[in-house]
């Protein structure tokens, strides 16, 4: 009896011990699989990320909802906003015009940013002294609207502006950045120029008719 038992004996912690490997085993064969997963799908690498669909002043970017173009942009100490005053800044006032046509169902477009060549990103809102906004449009239908932003002189070199549908949130979809080619020579004019730019609310006529 004592001979039998001890062999049994001996079996169980080997045969414990071959299912923890086991069992170890198939748990990094699922964490293998699991990070492969997660790289072929991007996540690892920022999921959430916006798309980025690049463009310079002149250009057509399309975006998933819309199309948006950039006209010329402009800079003074001083801004009229034509609601019967004028705003000063010891900075800069940059004015870019855009043409924007959404596309697919009725929508306004939300965000508008201006990332400095100073690195900082200037935000902007439907109402206050940095503004953007478009109102509700029709699919096919053009509106010309006009982003203003307060910078400071050293952040127009190099400046670029980004539009997007959303007011808070760009994860995961199209965000258009445009390359507005400003110069120190831009920056270093508008800031000893004090007469005022024009940044009107959003309009369906077109530029030439205004």
């Amino acid at each position: 009896m004592t001979t039998d038992a001890a062999p049994r004996t001996a079996r169980r912690p080997a045969a414990a011990a071959a299912r923890r490997a086991g069992a170890g085993a198939l748990v990094l064969a699922a964490l293998v699989v699991g990070h492969l997963v997660t790289d072929a799908v991007g996540v690892s690498s920022g999921v959430e990320a916006p798309f980025v669909r690049s463009g310079a002043v002149g250009e057509r970017v399309t975006l998933r909802y819309a199309h948006v173009t950039a006209g010329e942009p402009d800079g003074s100490t001083v801004l009229d906003p034509q609601d019967g005053t004028l705003l000063s800044t010891p900075g800069v006032w940059l004015t870019v015009p855009l043409e924007v046509e959404v596309r697919g169902e009725p929508r306004s477009l939300g965000h508008a940013e201006v990332v400095g060549g100073d690195g900082r990103t200037y935000g902007t809102s439907v109402s206050g002294r940095s503004v953007f906004s478009t109102g509700t449009m029709q699919p096919g239908v053009p509106r010309w609207t006009t982003v203003r932003v307060e910078l400071p002189v050293g952040a127009v070199p190099g400046a670029r502006l980004r539009v997007a549908l959303g007011s808070t949130d760009q994860r995961a979809d199209d965000l258009a950045e445009i390359d507005l080619g400003l110069t120190a020579q831009d920056a270093q004019g508008w800031a000893a120029d004090e007469t005022p730019v024009v940044a009107g609310w959003y309009t369906d006529v077109p530029p030439e008719q205004q």
